[in-house]
C-alpha cells in the first residue's frame, strides 16, 4: 500500500527524533565521568549523609608549588627527568584509568574526591590523609610517591591504601573490593558476634593481598581467629572456612604446618566445595618448600579434557596450570 506525502513525513519526523536521542545517549555515555566532590571536605559530609565509603585520589600536578610562610615547598621533577615516569603514571591514570566506564560505574559506591596536593587549599586533606611527597633518592628532590589512592569508611576512618598507577581493570576490581569491605565491616560493627559476618571480614581483608605482619594482614586474622572463636563446632561453617583462610594466609610463615593443617581440612570438606582450591594451595605450599614433585604431582591433577570432571571448569584451574608451567619451566 502506497503511504501519504505527510505519513512518510512524520515516519521521517520519528525516525530523526529516535536518531537524536540515541546519538544524544551515546554522547552522553561517552562524557560521563566520576562524580567528584569539590573537596576532602565536602566528601566527608556527603558520606556522612549516605553511608558510603570514600575513595580519595591523591596526587601532585606538575605545576611547581613554592613555600609560604613555613609551609614547606613541594619540588615536582619534570616529565623529562622524571626518571621513575611518575609524569606519565598520572597521565594515564587521569585521561585512561579513571575515564574507563567499570572504574566510572565502580566509583558510584564511594564518595569521591580529587586531592592535589600542589593546591595550598588541600593541605588540611594531606593532614588528614597522612599523605606528603617523599624524597628521591639519586637526585634528593622531594619527589612524589603518587599517584594515592585512599579509600576511608564513611567516617573518614582509613580501610586501607593503593600507591602507583594501576590499569583500568585493575582499579576497577580495587573499588569493588574496597566497597565490599566497607560492607562487610558495617556488618561486623552491627554484629560483631555473628562468625559468618566475621570470617566473610576476615577474608575481605585477605584477598587484598596483604603483608605478613601489616595492618591488613593483622586484620584479617583477627577477624578469621573470631570466626572461629564464635563458632567452635562449625555449626554456622564459618569456623571450617576461617580455618582454610588463616592456613593458606600462613604459608609463607609456617610452610609445613600450613601443608598439615591443609590435609587436615581436606578430610573434614564433606561437600568438597574447598577440595580443589585446598589442592592448589597445598601445591603452593609445596613449591615454597621447593619440593616440585609433590606440587607437580598435585597440579597435574588439573589437566583434564573430561567435561565431567570438576577440574573442567574450576575457577583454581587456570591458576593451578599456570603454576604447573612456571614449575616446569624452572625444574628439569
Amino acid at each position: 500500500m502506497r503511504r501519504s506525502r505527510s505519513s512518510l513525513k512524520a515516519v521521517g519526523r520519528t525516525l530523526a527524533v529516535v536518531v537524536t536521542t540515541v546519538l544524544l545517549a551515546v554522547a552522553c555515555g561517552s562524557a560521563a565521568e566520576i562524580n567528584w566532590h569539590d573537596s576532602y571536605e565536602s566528601a566527608l559530609e556527603a558520606a556522612e549523609k549516605s553511608g558510603k565509603p570514600v575513595f580519595a585520589f591523591v596526587y601532585l600536578s606538575e605545576q611547581q608549588r613554592q613555600s609560604s610562610g613555613p609551609r614547606e615547598e613541594i619540588r615536582i621533577d619534570r616529565p623529562g627527568a622524571n626518571r621513575g615516569g611518575r609524569s606519565i603514571d598520572l597521565k594515564q591514570m587521569l585521561d585512561q584509568t579513571l575515564a574507563d566506564p567499570d572504574v566510572i560505574a565502580a566509583s558510584k559506591m564511594f564518595e569521591a574526591v580529587r586531592v592535589d596536593l600542589v593546591d595550598p587549599a588541600t593541605d588540611s586533606a594531606r593532614h588528614a590523609l597522612k599523605v606528603s611527597p617523599g624524597v628521591d633518592a639519586e637526585t634528593g628532590t622531594r619527589a612524589a610517591m603518587y599517584p594515592i589512592s585512599v579509600f576511608l569508611d564513611s567516617t573518614g576512618t582509613e580501610l586501607f591504601r593503593r600507591h602507583g598507577y594501576m590499569q583500568a581493570v585493575g582499579y576497577a576490581a580495587q573499588l569493588e573490593q574496597a566497597a565490599r569491605l566497607h560492607e562487610r565491616r558495617e556488618a561486623v560493627l552491627d554484629d560483631p558476634r555473628d562468625p559468618v559476618k566475621r570470617r566473610e571480614l576476615g577474608r575481605a581483608y585477605m584477598e587484598l593481598d596483604p603483608t605478613p605482619g601489616d595492618r591488613i594482614h593483622e586484620a584479617a586474622i583477627e577477624h578469621l581467629e573470631a570466626a572461629i572463636r564464635f563458632d567452635p563446632e562449625n555449626a554456622e561453617g564459618a569456623q571450617f572456612d576461617a580455618r582454610a583462610d588463616l592456613a593458606i594466609m600462613r604459608i609463607p610463615e609456617t610452610t609445613e604446618q600450613s601443608i598439615e593443617e591443609l590435609a587436615q581440612l581436606q578430610q573434614e570438606d564433606a561437600d568438597q566445595h574447598r577440595a580443589l582450591e585446598i589442592q592448589y594451595y597445598t601445591a603452593v605450599a609445596h613449591l615454597v618448600m621447593e619440593d616440585y614433585v609433590a606440587a607437580r604431582r598435585l597440579l597435574q591433577k588439573f589437566e583434564t579434557d573430561n567435561r565431567d570432571s570438576p577440574y573442567w571448569d574450576s575457577p583454581w584451574t587456570p591458576q593451578a596450570l599456570g603454576l604447573l608451567e612456571h614449575i616446569k619451566q624452572i625444574t628439569p
